[in-house]
């Protein structure tokens, strides 16, 4: 009995001696160290991460007046990439228009072609024109007919030595005769108050649809057979009527000409001179 009390006095006083140890060891830091010891490198890993990002975003050897001035470099160079990218669509838009261009003077070899810059343009009032900076000196003559990228702009009405005055197509004092692609009829295409344009004399019998393309016929002698004019967008039947009616939509945006093209390989031919023998009489010489 009296050894069982020996044993439990010392076990008791073994037990404050170890929790004396534990709290002395916890309060000098021995055995927080002792448990950070294995977490070490990790801790060394992230503070030097943390390190490296505050020196790359405030660099030690930069004041804020050099960053300032690089700011300022940086947006000028923006800037100026900026305006050459402006410069690079220009060229790019200039490069379609003229390749269409190309094109048109390549299907039609036996026609010269003159292009110009259109350097004044008026679509508000009721005459409806363009000039152009290209004149009596670069072979233009009055008649020549003005075709763009899209399709037919005009014709030339008064020229000077390096300027000409173009009428357009959608001027009310323009006529062109004109030509259905698809079923082939003829008609007249003239220039409307509003701004668009109006094929009529095209027979009843013909059927026409929304849509159909519109070309120059030659008929007349004016304008060369095959420039493309507009589009059919809604028809004009009368039964009492001789003929139907189409309004047309013309494929050039009148209000954003910037580049055309002369005809000037085509002479306008007048037919009015054998209107007598038509009418039964001598033709005039």
């Amino acid at each position: 009995m009296k050894t069982q009390r020996n044993r439990l006095f010392t076990l008791g006083v073994l037990i404050l001696l170890a929790l004396g140890v534990f709290v002395g060891g916890v309060r000098s830091g021995l055995i927080g160290s002792a448990l950070m010891w294995p977490l070490g490198p990790l801790a060394g890993l992230f503070n030097g991460g943390t390190e490296a990002a505050q020196s790359a975003l405030n660099p030690p050897d930069q004041d804020p007046a050099t960053l300032m001035k690089r700011n300022d470099e940086l947006e000028h160079t923006v800037a100026s990439l900026e305006v050459e990218v402006v410069r690079l669509r220009e060229i790019e838009q200039d490069y379609k228009r003229l390749s269409a261009i190309v094109n048109y003077s390549s299907d039609h070899p036996d026609e010269t072609l003159v292009t110009a810059d259109v350097v004044a343009l008026d679509t508000s009032s009721y005459l409806r024109w363009i000039v152009i900076n290209r004149g009596a000196r670069d072979g233009i003559a009055e008649g020549n007919p003005v075709i763009s990228d899209l399709g037919l702009v005009g014709r030339v009405e008064k020229v000077a030595a390096n300027t000409a005055w173009v009428r357009l197509a959608i001027d009310p004092g323009s006529t062109i005769n004109a030509r259905l692609q698809t079923s082939r009829a003829e008609g007249a295409i003239s220039g409307q108050l509003q701004g668009g344009l109006l094929m009529d004399l095209i027979p009843q019998d013909v059927t026409i649809n929304p849509g159909d393309i519109v070309l120059t016929s030659g008929l007349g002698g004016n304008f060369p057979a095959g420039i493309v004019i507009g589009q059919v967008t809604s028809v004009q039947r009368q039964a009492a009527a001789l003929f139907q009616q189409a309004e047309v939509r013309s494929t050039v945006d009148f209000n954003k000409l910037e580049i055309v093209s002369v005809i000037t390989g085509f002479t306008p031919i007048d037919v009015n001179q054998f209107q007598d023998s038509v009418n039964g009489g001598t033709p005039s010489p």
